[in-house]
């Protein structure tokens, strides 16, 4: 016999709080980047906009889990 698993996905409060934190601290560094002139390696500011990304993603997951 095969059994099959299909659950919804179920809101995990750690993706609510990593999604608000990766979202948070991206945003943050690439507000210093360009309105506060701050010199930043293209490397960081490519992994910030990373951050923004990853965190959108989990908040995505978050909201459309059941």
């Amino acid at each position: 016999m095969e059994t099959q698993n299909n659950r919804a996905p179920q809101k995990s409060t750690w993706s609510l709080i990593s999604g608000l934190l990766f979202l948070g601290l991206g945003s943050y560094i690439v507000y210093r980047y360009f309105f506060e002139e701050e010199t930043i390696s293209v490397l960081r500011l490519v992994l910030s906009i990373a951050m923004i990304c990853y965190g959108a993603f989990r908040l995505y997951n978050y909201l459309k889990a059941e």
